[in-house]
């Protein structure tokens, strides 16, 4: 039985779906200039049956064009952003997925997002670089002697004064989406940092926030009202889409941090870009744009008060590691005929045969 692995995968992964006896051509994106056309991929498919797809787009013609295609795992917490799902219960082929897999990272990203801005530690790395704050040649400060207290200074122009910025601690953070990484989010801003939580997410019960220590709030302004920092975690669904706009920015304090690892979909970009210029909140941290690459001229990019990342909040070894076992595991069930853990489409399944003889 054929496989072919564009995602990309662990060695250990590819070893194990090797040990059951499967073909394996490994094709990794980040090895290549980018995705697959779907013209090449319907060549590439021919005569496979089994399809790990990371980032390659998965659509109905392609499927119909792989006429030996049995099984597809998208190793992604949500495939449908590259696989037709519909598409594929349609011609009964069941789509593996990877939930959480990201969720540590994610975590870890907003945390240190959360820290760079609050604190001005990006701000304060550029800036010495640049020169803002350095001072003589090394040869020249050498000849003063040595020095009991070394220190930039603290007068009105010091590092210590414009770069000053919050403690974490008994602050309060805002989780807009509670799911598997607001969750983490939520247990390394209390045990690590001593923060407050509370949270606004319509889809979970306050019964599922109370073993976290995290109090349920129904109205996102009023979560909003009360945070100093909010950070995004949902899904982009029709009840999320443009959540965040100028009424919810206008709520927070000003000394509020606003931050976002999820999707750019979630919140207005203008109404944040103009939140931030008018003074509204203090800053944001942001990981994820409306246009990606993000434009050389957005004005996020311009100011002082906004962290950006390329939207590496999930580049982790770890991630690979994580996703490429969850999937291996689920293949290795449906090929013993068992019932695979995380599968997009599980009506697909009644009646699959895709058992190694």
């Amino acid at each position: 039985m054929n496989v072919l692995v564009t995602a990309n995968f662990s060695d250990d992964g590819i070893e194990r779906l090797e040990s059951l006896g499967l073909d394996v051509e490994y094709d990794p994106i980040e090895a290549r200039d980018g995705r697959m056309p779907v013209e090449a991929l319907k060549e590439r498919l021919q005569g496979v049956e089994i399809f790990v797809s990371g980032f390659e787009g998965v659509p109905a013609e392609l499927m119909d064009a792989a006429t030996d295609l049995e099984l597809i795992a998208c190793p992604r917490g949500g495939p449908e952003a590259s696989v037709d799902i519909g598409a594929a219960t349609e011609r009964g082929i069941p789509v593996l997925y990877a939930p959480g897999r990201n969720a540590e990272t994610v975590a870890d990203h907003t945390l240190g997002l959360l820290l760079s801005v609050t604190r001005n530690i990006s701000l304060a790395h550029h800036r010495l670089h640049e020169g803002t704050y350095t001072g003589s040649p090394s040869a020249d400060a050498a000849e003063g002697g040595e020095r009991e207290d070394v220190t930039w200074g603290i007068g009105k122009g010091s590092p210590y004064v414009t770069l000053r910025g919050p403690e974490l601690g008994s602050r309060t953070l805002g989780i807009v989406g509670f799911g598997r990484i607001g969750r983490r989010v939520a247990k390394r801003a209390k045990d690590g940092f001593n923060m407050d939580v509370i949270a606004y997410d319509p889809f979970v019960d306050h019964v599922e926030m109370e073993p976290f220590g995290v109090e349920k709030l129904t109205e996102l302004q009023e979560l909003c009202r009360q945070s100093d920092v909010v950070s995004l975690h949902a899904d982009v669904n029709p009840t999320s889409r443009d959540l965040i706009g100028p009424a919810e920015f206008e709520a927070m304090p000003d000394h509020a941090v606003f931050v976002n690892t999820a999707r750019a979909a979630i919140i207005q970009e203008g109404a944040l870009v103009e939140a931030l210029e008018n003074g509204e909140i203090q800053g944001a941290a942001m990981d994820v744009y409306h246009q990606e690459p993000i434009a050389e001229d957005d004005p996020l990019l311009a100011m002082d008060n906004v962290v950006t990342t390329p939207h590496i909040a999930s580049a982790s070894k770890d991630v690979i590691d994580r996703h490429s076992t969850l999937v291996t595991e689920d293949i290795k069930a449906v090929l013993s005929g068992e019932e695979p853990m995380h599968v997009k489409n599980p009506e697909t399944l009644e009646g699959l045969d895709l058992t190694l003889g």
